[in-house]
C-alpha cells in the first residue's frame, strides 16, 4: 500500500471516529411525557429527558449539541456529578413545571403543584447523553376532561403518553413549540394520529436519525449500482424488517434493545466488509440482507413503541410507519446514486477509490458502534 493510501485511509477512519462520536454521544433525542390519573383525581407527570439539553435550550433543530450556540453550557453542566447536577437543576425543574402548558377548550387549565422528584440517572462517561427523570404531582381544575399539551420549541419535541397502573393507554407525537392532540383524561385516550404522522415518523427515523440503518442501506448500494440488485437486496431487507416489525409490536417477539441494538452494528460490518470481496449480488447475499433485515425490524419496534399505535387502527398504522420507513431508504438510495454513483460508478477508480474505501470506513463505523452498545 502506497503513502498516499495510507494516508487516505488514516484519514477516514479517524474522520468516521469521529462522526461516530459525535452522532451516538451529542443527538438530541426526544423527552418522553408519561401522564397518569392517580386514584385521589390529581395527575402524576413522568418526564424523561436529558435536563442538560433542557436547561440549555437545545432544541430539535441541533442534531449535534455541538453545534449549538448554548453547547459551552451544556458542556458544563454535563461535566456536573449527579448531585451536582441536582442540585443546579432544583430552580429550574420548577421552572419547567411552569412552562408545560395544559390547555381545554375554555383556555389554559391552573395547575398546583403538591410534589416534585428529581432522579438523574448516573452516567460515567461524559461523552454519552445523561437521562433524568423529574416527576411532578398535581392537580388540575377542570371544567371539561380533555386537554391539551405544549411547551416551549427550546425544549426540542416530545412524545406525550397515557398511563394506567404501568400500561400504555395512548401516545402521540407532539413537534417542538406544538400543541397536542386531545387528551381525554376520564377515559384515557389520546385524538388519534393521522395515518401520514406514522409516515413521517417512519421517514424521520431513517433520515436524518437512523444512521445506523443509513449506513446499512449504503452499504447494499455499494456492492451494485444496478436497479435489479438493489430491488432484489431492499426487498428481502424489506420484507424481513416489515414482518419482525409486526411481531414485536403485537408482542410475539421480545428482545432486549442490548441484544438487538450490537447485532445491528455487527451487520453493518458484515455487509460493509462482504463488499470488499464481492462484486455481484448472490442468493447469499440476498439471503443475508433478510436476516439482517430481521433485527433491522426489531430496532423500528423500539421507536414505535415509544410513539404509540392506535389500537382500532393498528394495522393501518403499521403499514403507514413502514412506508415511511420505506420511503426513507428509497431517499438514501437516490441521494448516494445523485451524489455518488452517478457520477463515479462507470468510472475505473470506482472500486480502489470510492466502493472499498467506503466499504471499510462504513465496516470502521459498525465495528465502533458495536463495542460501544456492548461495553457502554
Amino acid at each position: 500500500m502506497t503513502l498516499r493510501a495510507r494516508l487516505y485511509f488514516g484519514l477516514l477512519g479517524t474522520l468516521l471516529l469521529l462522526v461516530s462520536t459525535l452522532s451516538r454521544a451529542h443527538e438530541i433525542t426526544p423527552t418522553i411525557i408519561e401522564m397518569e390519573v392517580l386514584p385521589d383525581n390529581s395527575l402524576e407527570m413522568r418526564v424523561d429527558t436529558n435536563l442538560e439539553a433542557l436547561m440549555s435550550e437545545i432544541g430539535t433543530k441541533h442534531a449535534d449539541t455541538d453545534n449549538a450556540p448554548t453547547a459551552e453550557q451544556y458542556n458544563q453542566l454535563r461535566a456536573l456529578s449527579t448531585d451536582e447536577l441536582s442540585t443546579k437543576a432544583d430552580p429550574f425543574v420548577v421552572k419547567l413545571f411552569n412552562q408545560i402548558t395544559l390547555a381545554s377548550t375554555d383556555g389554559p387549565v391552573t395547575k398546583s403543584l403538591l410534589s416534585t422528584d428529581l432522579a438523574v440517572i448516573d452516567q460515567p462517561d461524559i461523552d454519552l447523553a445523561r437521562q433524568s427523570l423529574v416527576t411532578y404531582r398535581f392537580t388540575v381544575d377542570l371544567a371539561s376532561s380533555e386537554i391539551t399539551f405544549s411547551w416551549p420549541e427550546a425544549y426540542s419535541d416530545a412524545v406525550v403518553r397515557l398511563s394506567e397502573q404501568g400500561e400504555i393507554k395512548g401516545a402521540s407525537w407532539v413537534a417542538a413549540g406544538t400543541q397536542s392532540e386531545a387528551i381525554n383524561l376520564s377515559r384515557l385516550e389520546l385524538k388519534r394520529q393521522g395515518l401520514l404522522d406514522y409516515v413521517k415518523r417512519g421517514f424521520e427515523h431513517i433520515l436524518p436519525l437512523g444512521l445506523d440503518h443509513i449506513l446499512f442501506v449504503l452499504g447494499l448500494y455499494l456492492l451494485s449500482q444496478r436497479l435489479k440488485d438493489l430491488l432484489w437486496q431492499v426487498t428481502a431487507f424489506t420484507a424481513a424488517h416489515t414482518l419482525t416489525l409486526a411481531l414485536a409490536i403485537l408482542g410475539l417477539v421480545n428482545i432486549p434493545p442490548y441484544i438487538v441494538e450490537p447485532l445491528i452494528a455487527l451487520s453493518i460490518v458484515y455487509v460493509a466488509i462482504e463488499n470488499l470481496f464481492k462484486d455481484r449480488v448472490s442468493k447469499s447475499r440476498i439471503g443475508l440482507v433478510f436476516g439482517f433485515g430481521l433485527l433491522h425490524g426489531l430496532g423500528f419496534a423500539g421507536v414505535l413503541r415509544e410513539i404509540g399505535l392506535e389500537s382500532d387502527s393498528f394495522v393501518e398504522s403499521l403499514i403507514a410507519f413502514n412506508i415511511g420507513v420505506e420511503l426513507g431508504q428509497l431517499a438514501t438510495l437516490v441521494i448516494a446514486h445523485l451524489l455518488v454513483g452517478y457520477w463515479f460508478s462507470s468510472k475505473a477508480f470506482w472500486n480502489r477509490w470510492v466502493r472499498i474505501p467506503l466499504s471499510l470506513g462504513i465496516s470502521l463505523l459498525g465495528a465502533i458502534w458495536f463495542v460501544e452498545r456492548v461495553f457502554y
